[in-house]
């Protein structure tokens, strides 16, 4: 039995749409529900005390669903695996209630969010590394990673977006019966004590997305009665404590509106005539549209990039664009030439230096941002994709490498994007998702705890 446990203002209210922190039993005291107190030594924690390295991280591995067959009934099995890529080791197995639809990092990389859409929740994972400012010094801890005793639970989680230390994760909802769109706003902390920052309870369902930058919130908005569950505008809001306040709604239109993206003082979303780019400055904040280029045929529905870079990639069908965000113009990338492959996977190294794209034959195009976007080489990487399982690729906060999920295979392809060396972990499982956990800057003052 599931009960909740006590939370603010901001998700008593939001429990009138269905969302809620849900516990795993009525007889959890708060301490039972949250991740363990770094500095209570009065109690054994069950740390992992081989494992007390944080370089190079941790990554989070879902396994491919299968049936095992047990007394002649089927019983779903959803493993998750975690691989400790210091000693290059699988150091934990979990399980999850139900299938995972997306898997995320939290804005600190402490946890990972296991989105069980059709389920309506989201399961967390403590990677077991993180990092804590202890005055004059930054102190990493280190502990065996462990699934926790509370879940974010809600209409239809979908789109997630960190940006800055927050993260807003948005709730889709339901047209029948009727719940509304929502979002939680939280960082790290608030998950390592049983908590969201903040919520906000919209007034319809939608297919909507949410970018926390501050105390402001930039959410979308769907007018009642549309056809589409796609919103057309764009609304602000003001946090005060753990709600929201409503401020704005931005008249310039976006159509059809899918996909967002913050960078240091832009946010872009995705509309069928082009993109909607409101910019902050200060508390004031400003909507503009950068129209489609020539030769755009659909619209750029999502995006990717780097948080110190202007330029934001935006992904159109097949086609990729560069998007100037300062400038306001978009150009497309040239990746593939007269070739008819198609894009499976692509990401941007944690220093925003290197983008790399995945296509269907299975080689990695590795492409120099700071040179402007020059190819700097194509690697043949994975012999068979299976389109029902497809390569993922996650990317390390610690350097410049990134691991590509080879599901046929069974195995990790490691790629170093400066040199371009490529690793391969063999794995006895068939990967699905994957994300890595960890800390970004590890410090030389860490023990395990």
């Amino acid at each position: 039995m599931r009960t909740s446990t006590s939370f603010p203002l901001a998700a008593t209210l939001a429990l009138a749409s269905g969302l809620v922190l849900m516990g795993c039993n009525d007889s959890h005291t708060y301490q039972d529900t949250v991740a363990e107190d770094p500095h209570d030594h009065d109690h054994d924690h069950g740390h992992d005390h081989g494992h007390h390295n944080t370089e190079g991280g941790r990554l989070v591995i879902t396994a491919a669903p299968h049936h095992d067959d047990d007394h002649s009934h089927d019983h779903d099995h959803h493993h998750v695996y975690v691989f400790d890529l210091h000693d290059n080791e699988i150091i934990a197995e979990l399980e999850t209630e139900h299938e995972v639809s997306q898997l995320y990092a939290s804005p600190g990389f402490r946890f990972a969010l296991l989105n069980q859409r059709s389920e309506n929740s989201t399961q967390i994972l403590d990677g077991g590394q993180w990092q804590e400012d202890h005055g004059d010094h930054m102190h990493d801890y280190v502990q065996a990673p462990a699934m926790l005793s509370f879940e974010l639970a809600g209409p239809a989680p979908t789109h997630y977006e960190a940006h800055e230390g927050l993260a807003a994760l948005f709730y889709d909802g339901y047209a029948d019966p009727q719940q509304n769109a929502a979002v939680f706003v939280f960082n790290d902390d608030d998950l390592a004590h049983g908590r969201i920052g903040a919520s906000l309870t919209l007034a319809i369902n939608q297919h909507g997305t949410a970018e926390v930058r501050g105390d402001y919130l930039l959410t979308t908005y769907r007018a009642e009665g549309t056809a589409t569950t796609l919103p057309s505008q764009v609304e602000l809001y003001h946090r005060h404590g753990d709600h929201y306040h409503y401020e704005i709604r931005f008249t310039e239109p976006c159509a059809s509106l899918h996909g967002s993206y913050s960078i240091e003082d832009y946010t872009l979303f995705g509309c069928a005539d082009g993109v909607l780019l409101v910019e902050q400055r200060g508390t004031q904040f400003l909507a503009s549209k950068i129209a489609n280029a020539d030769g755009l045929t659909g619209r750029i529905g999502s995006f990717s990039g780097h948080k110190h870079q202007h330029e934001v990639i935006g992904y159109a069908g097949q086609t990729i664009w560069i998007i100037d965000a300062v400038h306001g113009t978009m150009r497309e990338l040239d990746w593939r030439g007269d070739s008819e492959v198609t894009r499976v996977a692509s990401a941007v190294d944690a220093h925003g230096e290197h983008y790399a794209v995945l296509d269907s034959s299975g080689a990695l195009h590795v492409f120099d941002w700071d040179a402007d976007f020059a190819l700097k080489d194509s690697l043949a990487l994975i012999e068979t994709i299976d389109n029902n399982n497809r390569p993922r690729i996650a990317v390390n906060q610690q350097n410049e490498t990134i691991y590509l999920t080879d599901p046929v295979a069974k195995q990790l392809v490691v790629v170093d994007l400066h040199s371009l060396t490529v690793e391969r972990i063999a794995l006895d499982f068939e990967p699905a998702l994957i994300t890595w956990l960890g800390v970004a800057e590890p410090s030389d003052d860490e023990h395990d705890h």
